[in-house]
Formats: structure tokens, C-alpha cells, sequence
């Protein structure tokens, strides 16, 4: 029965596995009625984690070329820049449609890298301004924004970590420990709010760097990379997300499923999901100063929090972030290109 079913590439060329990987993970499981392939980088993170899961086959590159040859229907999907250039090439030699994915707000760093995008039959934008920024180069954009899953709490943990507390207001900034996501920023700010407790929570490049700067604040916290992340809002009033760059930031809907409001600069598809002064605050200038006097209204009006967290209840309750409706939305895509090229 399953041979009978459409067919679905997927390429995504990441090293790693962050917020993207996730997302292609989540939707590819979400779809029972397609025979789902996969091709990314062979020793990356990634495939070793697809592994997992018997729906998914992994392909080769002799593979995948053979399988966008062969007469039956099937879309090819990529994930990320290096996939789309693939994606470009299997469609030049099979005539098979091609989606990409878009989860980031960066600009293309060269001209080459858009021709793909421009030749794509549908390109997807995980917020409004990325798909903003894809209109250029195609007409046919769709924004599709991305899943959130219930997190992983853990009690040793959080006895690790959260054992007591002493500050009057806990702030996590989590992600990876790179230049883009201005973890700078954070510790400045812990340097003008001794009675603020900061976490920073995630691995990466800058570590050394960061616990360098932060070497003489007794009120900010380093946890390394955890799956634990549910653990970490049980335990925090507020994040913070002073990136220079986003997407649309998982993390902050994350929060919201603990009721958590996130400080963040207003880039991205980040204003698509924070509404200003309601579930969050939008900075507006990403300068220490303009987050201070966030942090300076939240320590003086403490009741603004359960008024923020009240909010974000509502939130949730009007909007679906599930893998099944991100799916869902995905499947009308495929349908529509294979009812084109039956």
C-alpha cells in the first residue's frame, strides 16, 4: 500500500541540529500519507537523528538522482541554502517540483545563491518578513509558520540549578553561543541589576568568551546545552532575545507554553508573535538601554508580569503552533504541484 503513496525529498545540509532541523524533523513526521526520503550532510547531526524514526528513509546521492528520475509522483522539498542548490539541480535533470523552505531572516550572500529561489515552484517563508524578503525573487510565496512540542522537564535538574532563589526577578536568554543571538548585550545588563538573576542557557563558539566577560557576576548563571528547556521556564519570569538576526524564534513560543513574556529586539518574524506590552515587550533600539528600562518598569511593577502571563494564556488558547497544522498547511502545498504534474 505504500508504494502507492506521493513522495516527498526532503534536503536539509545543516552540521548541526537547531531550530530548522527541528522543524523539518516535526513536519516529515506529520505525514503518514506520503512516503517521506531524506539526503543532508552524511556525518551531521541531523541524520543521526532521523535514524530514529523507521517512517524516514535515508537516501544517498546516486539515490536520491535515481529517485527524482523514476516516472512516480514526487515533490522535492528543501530546508535550508546548500539543500535548495541541490533541489535546483535534481529539478534542472527530472522536471520534478521544488519548495523551499526559508527559516531565516539573513540576506543571500551572493547572487548564485538565488537562482534556485527564483527557479523554485513555491518558496515558504516561516514568518511574514521572511516571505517579505522572498517576494523578490518569486511570486509564489506562502508563509507557513513553524510547530512547538511539549518540552522535557527534569527534577535532578532543576535541584541542579534552581535549587533556590534569591533575586527579586530571573531572567533566562537561551539559544546557541554565537556572535548573531548578543549575548554581550545580556551581561551588560547583568552588570546594571545586581538584584537580577541571569541564565544564560545554550553551547556554542563564544562560551569561554562570554564566561570571560561574566567571570566577576555572582548573579549570572551558564547552563550548557540541555533538552531540559521546560525545566528552565518553570524556574524564570522572563526571557530575553536580544538577537541581531531571526527568523521566527521558536523559543519564544517555547516560553509561552509556561506562560514566560520575552524582552526582544523587534527583527525578524519576532513582532509576528509578541504583541507589545500585552505577551512581551518589542525593542525597538538594541542598545543596553532601551532593555533597562524594561527591566527597571518590571522590578518597580511587579504586577505587570501576571498581567503579561494572563495574556499569554489567550494567546495560546487562539493560536494553533502544532506539527499537525504546520503539516497540514504543508500537504495543501504538495497536493496543489501534484495535481499540476500528475
Amino acid at each position: 500500500m505504500s508504494e502507492t503513496k506521493p513522495e516527498i525529498l526532503f534536503i536539509n545540509m545543516a552540521k548541526g541540529f537547531g531550530g530548522g532541523e527541528f522543524q523539518t524533523e516535526q513536519l516529515m513526521l506529520a505525514l503518514p500519507e506520503y512516503k517521506v526520503y531524506f539526503f543532508g550532510k552524511k556525518n551531521g547531526k541531523f541524520i543521526q537523528k532521523l535514524r530514529e524514526h523507521k517512517n524516514i528513509t535515508i537516501l544517498n546521492l546516486f539515490q536520491i538522482i535515481k529517485r527524482v528520475l523514476n516516472k512516480k509522483p514526487l515533490i522535492i522539498h528543501a530546508q535550508d541554502g546548500r539543500g535548495a542548490h541541490i533541489a535546483g539541480f535534481l529539478k534542472l535533470i527530472s522536471g520534478k517540483s521544488v519548495v523551499i523552505t526559508r527559516h531565516v531572516a539573513f540576506p543571500f550572500k551572493r547572487k548564485s545563491s538565488t537562482k534556485s529561489y527564483k527557479n523554485a515552484d513555491i518558496l515558504v517563508g516561516v514568518s511574514e518578513q521572511v516571505s517579505h524578503n522572498l517576494r523578490d525573487l518569486n511570486s509564489n510565496v506562502k508563509t507557513i509558520y513553524g510547530c512547538i512540542k511539549p518540552l522535557l522537564e527534569n527534577n535532578q535538574f532543576e535541584q541542579t540549578f534552581f535549587s533556590e532563589k534569591t533575586r527579586k526577578l530571573s531572567i533566562a536568554h537561551i539559544g546557541n553561543l554565537q556572535k548573531v543571538k548578543n549575548f554581550e548585550l545580556t551581561i551588560e545588563l547583568a552588570k546594571n541589576f545586581p538584584e537580577i538573576l541571569f541564565y544564560i542557557v545554550g553551547s556554542g563558539e563564544l562560551e569561554q568568551a562570554l564566561k570571560e566577560q561574566a567571570k566577576d557576576l555572582k548573579n549570572v548563571i551558564f547552563i550548557p546545552f540541555t533538552p531540559y528547556i521546560g525545566s528552565i521556564f518553570k524556574h524564570i519570569d522572563v526571557q530575553i532575545l536580544p538577537s541581531f538576526l531571526e527568523g521566527l524564534p521558536g523559543v519564544i513560543l517555547e516560553g509561552y507554553q509556561y506562560n514566560i513574556p520575552t524582552i526582544a529586539n523587534a527583527v525578524g518574524g519576532i513582532p509576528e508573535i509578541i504583541e507589545d506590552g500585552k505577551t512581551g515587550y518589542l525593542i525597538k533600539h538594541n542598545t543596553p538601554e532601551s532593555y533597562q528600562k524594561v527591566l527597571k518598569d518590571l522590578l518597580n511593577h511587579p504586577e505587570q508580569l501576571i498581567e503579561l502571563k494572563e495574556n499569554i494564556k489567550l494567546y495560546m488558547r487562539h493560536n494553533d503552533f502544532s506539527a499537525q497544522n504546520m503539516a497540514k498547511q504543508y500537504a495543501e502545498i504538495y497536493q496543489h504541484l501534484l495535481a499540476e504534474k500528475p
